[in-house]
């Protein structure tokens, strides 16, 4: 990630002033100068949910607390990371910070939370971190981007495997980033529905194109439009790479070109 010249002299100063006591919100215009870089990284998506933000509209979210835990009520956060930019996610408001949806009787936004497999490895003074557990998805951790999936019927977030310890992430990381927020499952949804219609399609012209050549442009062409969909730039790409890892069959090997392309 690209930086503001003079960034990291600035971060060091602040981390310092931070360690001997200073207040880590009083430099919280230290890591907002990351936010147009980390918009760039995740092509303008928010990292916990994908879904699109513009620029005034998200903010750099702490993984791990700056200031208190809400699940460890005597830390004081994890003080040490405030400008450790391998700490810091690109968040939307809905996944940031608290909200409730009252009509569709949802709530979430992660705020100071940040529950552990086993909150007896939690560290509260500077220290390795590597033991700790998070509860919570990382997106910036590829396995655990891989057990987030959706619904195709509603676009409501699921859980990608059956393995219980992951569906406990899941379901807690669900509920805290809001991610069943309706609105966003609406959004999430009408993207399915596209996505599908797309396989159905790419496939039978596979098939027919088996036996007609003719038929091949035309499932290029739709093969592209979902190769559009599931790529990283795309809105919730990694919930439609789980419905395309639905629909593989042997006799559709470009599926998983598709996938690993």
């Amino acid at each position: 990630m690209r930086m503001p010249d003079g960034w990291l002299a600035r971060s060091a100063v602040a981390a310092a002033q931070i360690a001997g006591g200073a207040a880590p919100d009083d430099y919280g215009d230290i890591w907002r100068e990351l936010k147009p870089a980390m918009l760039q990284l995740s092509h303008f998506k928010c990292w916990y949910c994908e879904s699109p933000v513009d620029r005034n509209d998200n903010a750099v979210d702490h993984y791990r607390p700056k200031n208190r835990v809400f699940e460890a009520l005597n830390h004081t956060g994890y003080r040490w990371l405030a400008l450790d930019k391998s700490n810091f996610r690109l968040a939307c408001t809905f996944c940031n910070s608290k909200r409730i949806d009252v009509e569709f009787g949802t709530a979430g936004g992660k705020a100071d939370k940040f529950p552990l497999l086993d909150e007896a490895r939690r560290v509260y003074q500077q220290a390795s971190i590597d033991n700790e557990g998070p509860k919570l998805l990382d997106p910036c951790v590829i396995e655990d981007c891989e057990l987030l999936g959706c619904q195709q019927e509603n676009g409501k977030p699921c859980c990608a495997t059956e393995v219980q310890l992951d569906l406990s992430r899941v379901n807690a990381s669900i509920e805290i980033f809001h991610l069943d927020r309706d609105a966003t499952c609406v959004r999430r949804h009408g993207i399915a529905v596209s996505l599908i219609a797309d396989i159905m399609e790419a496939k039978n012209l596979f098939d027919i194109s088996q036996v007609d050549e003719t038929r091949k442009p035309g499932f290029k062409k739709v093969a592209k439009r979902i190769h559009t969909t599931i790529s990283r730039e795309a809105p919730y790409s990694g919930e439609m790479r789980y419905l395309l890892r639905g629909q593989r069959a042997e006799n559709h090997p470009w599926i998983q070109q598709l996938l690993e392309a």
